[in-house]
C-alpha cells in the first residue's frame, strides 16, 4: 500500500494496546490486505491478498472473504450506494474463528479489527453454548445461514449426490398479523420439528431466514422437495386457528467429494431456482437450470460488475471459423462477444447478454465488437492473402437497429479501415428486425450503402421470413441449427434445409449452416450444394492470436 493509503498512527497505537485484536486495513485499487499487531497462535502474513491466506484458513473460506470484499470493490468502482460495513466470519484450519469487522474510510481503503472469537468463547463459563449460538437458530434449534453454511461445507466434503431444497413459507407476514408474533414463532417451532422428523441425522437442516427452510441431503426417492412438501404442508393448529402451511420451492443437485460447489453458491442457485418457482405462482418448485443465470452471485452484483468489465476493457471479440464446405478452405469469422472476467474467467454471452440489454449497453456491446473486428480484419488483411470476399460477421442487436448514429458509425469505420464492401458483415435475427420491419428496411438500406454486408440470423425460425426476403437487402442467409443438427436423422428438417438452400440460390444469397458438429454432417450438406458452415465441427469460438493460427493453417492447406 502507498502512503495515502496506511492506517493513521495515532488511531492505530491507541487500537494495538488492546490485547484482544489486531487491526486490518483492504486497499481496493491493488486487493492487498494489511496486518497491524498480533493475535497469540495465529500467525497472519504483514501484508498478503485473500488468495495467499488460503493455506491457513479452512476449505473456502478465503474465497468467501475474497467476494465480501470484492463486493466493495464493485461498489466503488461504479459509485453504487449501498452498506459499506464488512462483517465476516472465517474458520482457520483448526477450527478457531476469525472474526473480521471494518468499513470503507475512503474511495480505496477499508479499516477494521480483526478478532479471534474462539478465544473469548473459551473463557466464557458456557463455551457449548455460546458456540452453538453463533451457528443456531435460537428460535427452531435449526442451522442459521452461517452455520448451514459451515455445515453444509463439510456434508459436501463426502462423495455422493446431494440435493439442495430451499423453502420459503408463503404468507407469512400475513400469518404475523393474524396470530401476532408470538403464535406466529410457534408455527415456525413446529415447522422445524416436522423438517427434522422428515429427514434424519445424515441430512444438513437449516432456517434461512424468518420464514425460509433449507435441507442438504443424500439425493433419494421420493425427491427431496416431495418430502419436505409432505412433512410441512399439514395442516396444524395454534391458538384454535387451522393453519396450512404452503412453500414456494428452489432445488438444487449437486455431486459431493474433492470437487464440489461451495455451499454459499449451491444457496445462491437454490434463491434463483425460488425466484423461478415464484414465477409460477404460490406454491410452485422449480430446478435450477444454468438458463437462470442472470449474474455471477446476484443481479446487482452482476450489473455492476458488468458495468465495470466496459470500462475496465473485459469485454472482447472471440472468433468462430466459417468454411468452405466446397474447398475446405476458411472464408470468413464469426465474431462472438466473450467476457473475460478477472476472477471467474470466461463468462459467454448467455450468461450476461439479458444484463447488457437491461442496462442498455448493447450498443455499446456492438461497438466494441465492431471495433475489434475491424482491427482484427485490417491486421489479417496486411498479413495475408485472404479469399476474394473473406469477411467477418458482427451481430447486430435491436437496440442497435434502432440507435440513431448506427449508420454513420459504420461507415466511418469502413472507410478509415478501407475496407472492402462486404468484408464486414452485420447479421441481424428476424424476430430483431420484425420489432418495426418499415424502419429496419431503411436502416439495412443504409448500411449496405456504407459497405457492409447483410445476414438474415437463425433463418427458418420465423413466421414472416419468406414475405420480408425480397423486401430486405440481405446477402447471406443463415440456417438456424435445430435444422442441421437433425438434417441426418429427420427427413424433414433434409425438407426445410435443401428449400433454403434452392431459395437462397434463387434470391442470389451466400447461404450459411450453422451447428456443423462433424465432417460426416459438412460433406451431407455439400452434397446439398450448401457452400458455407461454422460449427464445432471446424472449430469453437477462438480468442484472436488462436483465430490467426487458424487461418494462417487454413490458407496455407488451400
Amino acid at each position: 500500500m502507498d502512503s495515502k493509503t496506511k492506517i493513521p498512527s495515532d488511531w492505530l497505537d491507541d487500537a494495538l494496546a488492546g490485547a484482544d485484536s489486531l487491526l486490518w486495513a483492504y486497499d481496493l485499487s491493488c486487493g492487498c490486505l494489511e496486518f497491524h499487531g498480533s493475535l497469540t497462535d495465529v500467525a497472519l502474513p504483514s501484508v498478503c491478498t485473500p488468495d495467499e491466506l488460503a493455506p491457513l484458513l479452512a476449505s473456502g473460506e478465503a474465497d468467501r472473504l475474497a467476494q465480501v470484499l470484492h463486493t466493495l470493490e464493485v461498489r466503488a468502482a461504479v459509485n453504487l450506494p449501498g452498506e459499506d460495513q464488512v462483517q465476516c466470519l472465517v474458520r482457520l484450519k483448526d477450527q478457531r474463528l476469525l472474526y473480521f469487522k471494518g468499513r470503507r474510510t475512503s474511495a480505496a481503503l477499508v479499516l477494521g479489527v480483526v478478532t479471534e472469537m474462539s478465544r473469548d468463547l473459551r473463557r466464557a463459563p458456557k463455551t457449548d453454548g455460546l458456540i452453538q449460538d453463533i451457528h443456531i437458530d435460537p428460535l427452531t434449534g435449526l442451522y442459521n445461514r452461517r452455520g448451514f453454511l459451515a455445515a453444509s461445507r463439510d456434508l459436501l466434503a463426502q462423495e455422493g449426490d446431494y440435493d439442495l431444497v430451499v423453502g420459503d413459507l408463503n404468507r407469512f407476514r400475513r400469518l404475523n398479523e393474524a396470530l401476532g408474533h408470538d403464535r406466529a414463532d410457534m408455527v415456525l417451532g413446529i415447522l422445524a420439528q416436522r423438517l427434522r422428523e422428515a429427514f434424519g441425522n445424515g441430512s444438513v437442516l437449516g432456517r434461512l431466514g424468518e420464514d425460509e427452510f433449507a435441507v442438504l441431503t443424500l439425493r433419494g426417492f421420493p425427491r427431496v422437495s416431495e418430502r419436505m412438501r409432505k412433512a410441512m404442508e399439514r395442516t396444524l393448529v395454534v391458538a384454535g386457528f387451522d393453519i396450512q402451511p404452503s412453500f414456494t420451492m428452489g432445488a438444487v443437485a449437486v455431486e459431493g467429494g474433492e470437487g464440489a460447489l461451495e455451499s454459499a453458491e449451491l444457496l445462491r442457485r437454490a434463491e434463483m431456482a425460488i425466484e423461478a418457482a415464484r414465477a409460477k405462482g404460490a406454491g410452485g418448485v422449480a430446478a435450477y437450470r444454468r438458463e437462470l443465470e442472470s449474474d455471477g452471485l446476484t443481479r446487482l452484483a452482476l450489473e455492476a460488475e458488468l458495468r465495470k468489465a466496459f470500462i475496465s476493457g473485459e469485454i472482447h471479440a472471440w472468433y468462430q471459423p466459417i468454411v468452405n464446405l466446397q474447398t475446405g478452405v476458411i472464408a470468413g469469422f464469426e465474431a462472438l462477444a466473450r467476457w473475460v472476467h478477472p476472477r471467474r474467467g470466461i463468462i459467454p454471452p448467455d450468461h450476461f447478454l439479458t444484463a447488457a440489454r437491461d442496462l442498455g449497453l448493447m450498443s455499446d456491446l456492438g461497438l466494441i465488437m465492431m471495433q475489434s473486428t475491424i482491427r482484427a480484419l485490417v491486421k489479417w488483411r496486411t498479413a495475408y492473402s485472404l479469399p476474394p470476399h473473406f469477411f467477418v460477421s458482427v451481430n447486430l442487436s435491436a437496440p442497435e437497429i434502432e440507435r440513431q448514429n448506427l449508420v454513420e458509425d459504420v461507415s466511418r469505420l469502413i472507410q478509415e479501415a478501407g475496407l472492402p464492401t462486404k468484408c464486414l458483415k452485420l447479421e441481424v435475427t428476424e424476430s430483431d428486425v420484425m420489432r418495426d420491419p418499415d424502419a429496419a428496411a431503411r436502416v439495412l438500406e443504409a448500411l449496405r450503402e456504407a459497405g457492409a454486408g447483410l445476414a438474415l440470423d437463425d433463418f427458418g425460425t420465423g413466421f414472416s421470413s419468406l414475405s420480408y426476403l425480397a423486401k430486405l437487402p440481405f446477402d447471406t442467409l443463415k440456417i438456424d441449427r435445430s435444422f442441421i443438427q437433425t438434417l441426418m436423422t429427420d427427413g424433414a428438417s433434409e425438407k426445410i434445409v435443401h428449400a433454403i438452400l434452392t431459395l437462397g440460390s434463387d434470391f442470389g444469397l451466400d447461404v450459411v449452416a450453422e451447428g456443423v458438429e462433424d465432417q460426416a454432417l459438412a460433406d451431407r450438406l455439400a452434397g446439398l450444394a450448401c457452400h458455407l458452415g461454422q460449427g464445432y465441427g471446424f472449430a469453437r469460438p477462438l480468442k484472436p492470436n488462436d483465430a490467426e493460427a487458424f487461418l494462417a493453417t487454413s490458407l496455407a492447406q488451400a
